[in-house]
């Protein structure tokens, strides 16, 4: 049985993930620091529940390693976890700054890091970008600096780990989900100003980025690696 692991597993693009793997018959490993959270997400899959917060190492360490010796070894790795603190630069807090780039890109390496003895000859770790990576977005000084760190880093995993392993990234755009109506609630954005920015005319749904997700993990895209694939419905480059 193939083995999947998903970060930030319990909700939003991570459940999307989860939901589509678990669907396929894949052993699902819902990875998310909330407990109850996690719990209901791998009860309505009939996945397997692990609650790690990915700035801990060892509890990464552990869950990947149990992973791993259920079903013999990992097949794919997606690092969905992820926060944002939204604050005029100058007057960002340090603890801010910390606890985005801790989550975001920290997190992403110490799950990478954790998981790469368990990953088996041919399989895949894709990374959860954004678009932020390649824009300059006011207020968020902190996030867009860790997603670019994380294109970064997926290019240099993929040219480490290869041939046996491949390591993709996916950039979403504005994706509709809990986090960026969260964010509307609290006067950060505008949704339909948001959804009138790409060509497409539309926010991102998560079933999009998992699309994007589901293609860089299967054998198709078997000579695919050190890629970001932009899922955004043309917003960067058109604007």
């Amino acid at each position: 049985m193939r083995t999947l692991v998903v970060t930030g597993g319990a909700k939003g693009i991570g459940f999307g993930v989860a939901e589509r793997f678990a669907g396929e018959g894949w052993h699902v490993v819902v990875a998310d620091s909330d407990p109850q959270a996690s719990a209901d997400a791998a009860e309505k899959l009939g996945a397997e529940a692990a609650v790690v917060d990915v700035t801990d190492r060892a509890g990464l360490v552990d869950a990947c390693r149990a992973a791993a010796l259920r079903t013999g070894g990992i097949d794919a790795l997606v690092t969905s976890a992820g926060i944002t603190r939204i604050g005029p630069s100058a007057e960002l807090a340090e603890d801010d700054w910390r606890a985005v780039v801790d989550v975001d890109l920290t997190g992403t390496f110490l799950s990478c890091q954790a998981a790469a003895p368990h990953l088996r000859d041919g399989s895949a770790v894709v990374t959860i970008a954004s678009t932020a990576a390649f824009r300059g977005m006011p207020g968020r000084a902190a996030y867009c600096a860790a997603k670019a760190g994380v294109v970064a880093l997926t290019r240099c995993l993929a040219a480490e780990w290869a041939p046996r392993v491949r390591v993709n990234s996916v950039a979403p755009g504005w994706v509709d989900t809990p986090f960026l109506r969260d964010a509307a609630r609290r006067g950060h954005v505008d949704l339909d100003e948001l959804a009138a920015r790409p060509p497409m005319k539309r926010l991102s749904d998560v079933t999009d980025v998992v699309g994007a997700v589901r293609f860089l993990v299967s054998d198709e895209a078997g000579f695919v690696t050190g890629q970001t694939l932009t899922v955004d419905g043309g917003w960067v480059w058109a604007s």
